[in-house]
């Protein structure tokens, strides 16, 4: 017998193996969160439009602004992020791990149920079946739907996890496998006291709040925290510097990031209120503590490879805007400081600037390294700087000026805060575009090259020909 089938599978690199068990579940879940970053800028511009155009579209119910606020955010954290995050958590977690993609189809159906959930969400908050709650605006029906969606998903992520070769973890595993336990946690723990045990008035407006402090604490701060552990040493080709200091954050933030998230003027008891401050500033210890270890890898290098200079570059800003942004959350979780920002725009533009800024540009930048290497081709050059300086520049433009705008008192440094944000989000919208259209062409010729579409088209003629 001939051992020449043997030589050549010991030459295959594992790495190939691993990359074609995640290429259809990843692209699949990646596709559809950038899809859902698309349908997020569109409506955000058409909310941020009608702040100063409030006449525009009047008469539809379907369009006010109080509709498709929510069902933007709805499409901007459940579509886009949670997607996406899956997807890179997906890819990473079976490199770290050495192993196939264990259960591809189980994160393909939980998909499906994710996006199913998420859609009829979005147009239950349009037809004016919203829950009223910041976190969770969703219709209550709904949530088992993303529940079971998710725990499918997790599913094989966990089963991935379980199954490395390498028995000792690295802090992108354990950043990325506690988001993927956390989130069913809390989303069922929140559906269960406002949906079953009938929570009401400011008791569910709490269990709102710990949800949202939960899902932005520990779910996206993890997602993106491990996905800038793998990546950034990975893309130097160095060693994680400061091991300790990754667990010490992970263990901190994981604590304290669990805890808290009542502003400083909400009508509830003062030792809530209090809490939130103390866990904010425990909070801000474990920050301090990955940014360390960050920083001590990537000081004084570039990327190895030149084709992830710019996901590497991107995620260099990540991690500033994630450090700038918590050093603001701790001084504004004082009651002096806090209760100036409180109830004005410079809250929901902080979140936004976090949401997008940190953790949507590290799995953006993410997506830049894995696609090319699942679907053999890569984004257009020219189209990927065009959409780059229009994402970047879009979420700086859509949060900075509102912000401003909310600490600054005066209707004037307001409204025009309005104006540049609004100008921000068409930046967003056409980046998101782009992005769109770029990914859907490299899919496009993907599929032509490795001859999907002539396999399909040949089937359907064979068909007609039957019939």
């Amino acid at each position: 017998m001939s051992s020449k089938p043997k030589e050549d599978e010991a030459k295959k690199d594992p790495r190939e193996a691993v990359d074609r068990s995640c290429c259809g579940p990843v692209l699949f879940l990646a596709f559809s969160a950038v899809a859902w970053l698309l349908v997020y800028s569109f409506f955000a511009l058409l909310a941020g439009v009608k702040v100063h155009a409030s006449g525009m579209m009047a008469d539809s119910a379907w369009l006010a602004y109080g509709r498709i606020q929510p069902a933007s955010l709805l499409a901007l954290q459940f579509g886009f992020l949670v997607q996406l995050g899956l997807a890179v958590s997906a890819w990473i977690l079976s490199h770290r791990g050495k192993t196939v993609l264990v259960d591809g189809g189980y994160l393909v159906f939980g998909g499906l149920l994710w996006n199913a959930g998420v859609t009829l969400g979005f147009i239950g908050i349009l037809n004016g079946n919203s829950s009223g709650l910041e976190g969770l605006p969703m219709p209550g029906e709904v949530l088992p739907l993303l529940f079971f969606g998710f725990v499918l998903v997790g599913l094989s992520l966990v089963q991935t996890n379980n199954r490395r070769t390498d028995e000792e973890m690295s802090p992108a595993q354990w950043f990325l496998f506690a988001a993927t336990l956390w989130l069913p946690w809390v989303l069922a723990g929140s559906y269960l006291l406002i949906h079953f045990f009938n929570a009401k008035g400011v008791v569910a407006n709490i269990v709102d709040w710990w949800f949202i402090h939960n899902f932005v604490k520990v779910y996206l701060t993890f997602v993106g925290l491990g996905t800038l552990f793998h990546f950034l040493p990975a893309m130097t080709g160095r060693a994680l510097a400061g091991r300790g200091f990754a667990q010490f954050g992970f263990w901190v933030l994981l604590l304290f990031g669990s805890m808290g998230g009542v502003g400083p003027g909400a009508p509830v008891p003062a030792w809530l209120s209090a809490l939130s401050t103390v866990t904010a500033v425990f909070y801000f210890f474990g920050v301090i503590a990955v940014w360390v270890s960050l920083k001590r890898t990537i000081n004084g290098v570039t990327a190895a490879d030149s084709s992830d200079s710019l996901a590497y570059n991107l995620m260099r800003l990540a991690a500033v805007i994630f450090v700038t942004v918590s050093a603001l959350n701790v001084f504004f979780a004082f009651p002096g400081p806090g209760s100036v920002a409180e109830f004005t725009i410079y809250g929901p533009a902080k979140e936004l600037l976090f949401s997008l800024g940190f953790v949507g540009v590290t799995l953006i930048a993410a997506l830049y390294h894995v696609f090319p290497r699942l679907a053999g081709i890569d984004f257009s050059p020219r189209m990927t700087r065009i959409q780059n300086a229009a994402i970047i520049l879009g979420v700086l433009g859509a949060t900075l000026p509102a912000a401003l705008g909310g600490l600054m008192s005066g209707d004037a440094v307001l409204g025009s805060g309005f104006y540049f944000a609004s100008v921000g989000q068409l930046l967003l919208f056409v980046g998101s575009l782009v992005l769109f259209v770029n990914l859907l062409g490299a899919v496009f010729f993907a599929m032509k090259n490795c001859g999907c579409l002539s396999s399909i088209c040949c089937g359907i003629k064979k068909k007609e020909a039957g019939t």
